[in-house]
């Protein structure tokens, strides 16, 4: 799939050079690359699958990764009229795979600013509880179906198309970081108590 992707998405940037305000080759530059991201993405899940997926992982700083993950959400946030806070506790160090677990933070922030409300409200929390790390990823949002909140992690699953339509979302975000929290031995949990919010719990 990513070879003729690949060829698709070159032929079509040769046709731009000369013709680049042609709305038929803009529109297949759009899709070629939305497709080429979902491709990843079940490359990714495919990994995951795996018996062994995560072999190797190295001790680091959660704290500082977290800090960093946030940085480029908060100006989307601004621009987009919407709030977001974080409560952070400091020195938190987990021995996992950095770039999965900066993946697997990305995918949650952009879940939490792509379906949260106008003007919503998203707060992320991360501590220590024994043992365990807890995150926890809160937003408001438009009114989901509560009884449906865990179908939220199965693969192309999306509870408003027409919400999925316009924010280019394929359904399979939830599905790569709870494979991810699962993969280092943890997991993902969610919870809609109003149906006008969310919560998404990591515990590693």
């Amino acid at each position: 799939l990513k070879t003729p992707l690949t060829s698709i998405s070159t032929s079509a940037d040769i046709l731009a050079r000369d013709d680049e305000n042609n709305e038929w080759i803009l529109n297949i530059q759009r899709q070629t690359r939305r497709l080429s991201r979902l491709v990843e993405n079940l490359i990714t899940l495919s990994r995951l699958d795996e018996e062994l997926p995560i072999p190797e992982k190295t001790e680091f700083s959660l704290s500082e990764v977290l800090e960093e993950s946030i940085l480029p959400f908060l100006s989307v946030a601004r621009a987009g009229g919407k709030k977001l806070e974080t409560q952070i506790e400091k020195d938190l160090v987990i021995r996992a795979d950095q770039a999965s677990i900066r993946q697997m933070l990305s995918l949650l922030l952009d879940n939490a600013l792509k379906y949260s409300d106008e003007n919503g409200y998203i707060r992320l929390d991360a501590c220590r509880r024994k043992k365990k790390i807890i995150i926890e990823l809160f937003n408001t949002c438009h009114r989901i179906n509560t009884g449906e909140t865990e179908r939220l992690f199965e693969r192309f699953y999306r509870p408003d198309q027409s919400r999925s339509g316009q924010t280019g979302g394929a359904g399979v975000g939830l599905s790569i970081a709870r494979a991810i929290a699962r993969a280092h031995g943890g997991d993902i949990t969610v919870k809609s108590r109003s149906g006008n919010s969310i919560c998404f719990t990591v515990v590693l």
